[in-house]
């Protein structure tokens, strides 16, 4: 059995994480709305922190 995966564009992933910093929103309820896994926005909330401009670029050595 294969999995599939989903490649999301980076501007998918700043407006998410853009929702997710306002306040009083759920992570979990967002993640469901949009339709992704809440530990996604996690990830990518640690990834654009860690590497700031250089997040969300995919190349051979960062895939996702």
């Amino acid at each position: 059995m294969t999995r599939k995966y989903t490649a999301f564009t980076k501007a998918f992933k700043l407006e998410t994480l853009q929702l997710a910093n306002q306040a009083n929103v759920c992570i979990a309820s967002l993640a469901r709305d949009l339709g992704i896994r809440r530990n996604m926005i996690y990830k990518w909330r640690y990834q654009l922190n860690k590497k700031q401009d250089k997040a969300f670029k995919r190349t051979a050595d960062n895939v996702g």
